[in-house]
């Protein structure tokens, strides 16, 4: 997502000012012209055709752009009053005469520079048809300055036209192989269009131009982890961060990146690092108690979920609250958390939450209608069957304990979690062969998940299988490279 236009210092020699002939010039400013024609600023449209016509009299595009405004033999542009009269007999009613102010003439003293800064700050308020002709203004005084083709793509992408932006930040690329930041634009262009080669092909290209852009290897790690390839990420995220240890959105992308693949004391540490740039992130906090509970540091996640809720309290932050406070064994307080969430909301796995502080608090008949109420939300999640088992089972209610444990077993997993689910299923009734088998299906399906590794070492661990928890240790080093 691109905020603001990014500018890569620079520095030029004094460019003089000399006359440019051909089509380069002239359909920039048959840009300009078809942008003062569609918002009806007639005057100034003319103004960039004669401009054209002065270079290249017989241009064709300029000569139709002109016989739209002007009727023929007519010089002048017309005015606001000759317009609106000519508009009115169409439909009178939708009409009124109005004055259009004129653009300010700007002294041709002003150097490009000026004309450059002058475009950023109508970048920066959005009016982007303004900062367009100020980076031609700067363009007509110095051809030489990738920077403004940069911000021209900038601003031709505002704009959403696309061929228009892409023409202009291959130009500035061009003009300066060292200058990076129009193929990081291009890739960030490209991902816009879901054309993921290209995306993938300039941040390849802006690294081996430049191997100081840190924002390339940014870009290119955030490629890597939407693709959920976490060690590729992580590695351009290291490398971002020794070029530019300040950038705060690359330890938030760490600590993401190493949670996905469970390296939770690293995804802690870039959390900690974000906060020393960004201390008032609620966010950062929240992901600070998912990874602390994760680890089964409860009294560190709920002190952290304590400071989300203190800088702004979400309803993520207090479901994640009830969550710990259930994890600690407070069921009492955890239940009245998600309690007062069913109040306004009402999804299968806070359900199953309030399910699950019932049973631990023997309230049988509660936890089994809270259950019943998440599989009526979401009724393809083998765990909330397995749950509603266990408290038939609580009760001696053999033949709904069966019944449940086997609809758990007969859903198709549709996520990484419930293939885990399932494989617990099958171990906590004594079937540790189908566990494995469970976990390999789902490792096929998502190679790049670890939990789903860390489950079968768990479970060779359990089973005191020395060979297979030793060949999965070392399959989980080779594939997830240790930190």
């Amino acid at each position: 997502m691109k905020k603001g236009i990014l500018f890569l210092a620079l520095l030029f020699g004094f460019c003089q000012i000399t006359p440019v002939l051909g089509s380069e010039l002239t359909d920039d400013y048959l840009d300009i012209a078809t942008n003062y024609f569609n918002a009806n600023n007639f005057a100034k449209a003319l103004e960039y055709i004669n401009s054209i016509t002065a270079l290249e009299p017989d241009n064709a595009q300029a000569k139709e752009l002109k016989d739209k405004i002007l009727p023929p033999n007519q010089d002048e542009a017309p005015t606001a009053q000759d317009t609106a009269k000519v508009l009115s007999t169409q439909n009178p009613e939708n009409f009124v005469i109005l004055d259009i102010p004129q653009a300010d003439v700007e002294k041709m003293t002003y150097d490009a520079d000026y004309y450059n800064k002058k475009g950023q700050e109508f970048y920066d308020k959005k009016d982007y048809n303004m900062a367009i002709e100020y980076f031609y203004k700067s363009l007509n005084l110095c051809k030489k300055n990738p920077n403004v083709y940069n911000n021209l793509g900038m601003a031709y992408w505002a704009k959403n036209n696309s061929p228009v932006a892409i023409k202009y930040f291959k130009k500035a690329s061009w003009m300066n192989r060292n200058y990076t930041q129009p193929l990081v634009n291009l890739a960030g262009l490209y991902e816009q269009l879901s054309d993921e080669n290209s995306q993938f092909y300039y941040l390849q290209k802006a690294i081996k131009s430049n191997g100081n852009d840190y924002l390339a290897y940014y870009k290119l790690g955030e490629y890597y982890k939407k693709k959920m390839q976490y060690p590729n990420a992580i590695t351009n995220y290291k490398e971002a961060v020794k070029i530019n240890p300040k950038y705060s959105p690359v330890y938030m992308s760490l600590a993401i990146s190493f949670f996905e693949t469970e390296e939770f004391n690293y995804a802690l540490i870039s959390l900690k690092q974000y906060l020393e740039l960004c201390p008032t992130s609620d966010y950062a906090y929240y992901l600070m108690a998912r990874t602390s509970l994760a680890m089964s540091h409860y009294a560190d996640a709920k002190t952290d979920i304590e400071k989300a809720i203190e800088l702004c309290n979400k309803d993520e932050y207090q479901f994640e609250l009830g969550k710990i406070d259930y994890y600690l064994e407070d069921y009492k307080t955890a239940l009245d958390i998600f309690q007062t969430q069913l109040a306004t909301q009402d999804s299968a796995e806070l359900f199953n939450y309030v399910g699950l502080c019932n049973y631990k608090l023997r309230n049988i008949e509660l936890a089994i209608i809270n259950f019943n109420n998440a599989i009526k939300s979401d009724g393809l999640r083998p765990i909330y069957y397995y749950n509603l088992a266990q408290c038939y089972k609580s009760l001696g209610d053999k033949k709904n304990y069966v019944k449940y444990v086997t609809t758990a077993t007969k859903i198709t997993p549709i996520n990484y979690q419930d293939f885990i689910d399932l494989s617990y299923i099958y171990y906590d009734n004594g079937n540790p062969g189908y566990a494995i088998n469970t976990l390999n299906n789902a490792i096929t399906k998502y190679p790049s998940v670890k939990s789903l590794y860390l489950s079968k070492l768990k479970i060779y661990e359990t089973l005191s299988d020395n060979l297979h928890y030793n060949e999965t240790r070392d399959l989980i080093e080779k594939r997830f490279n240790k930190q």
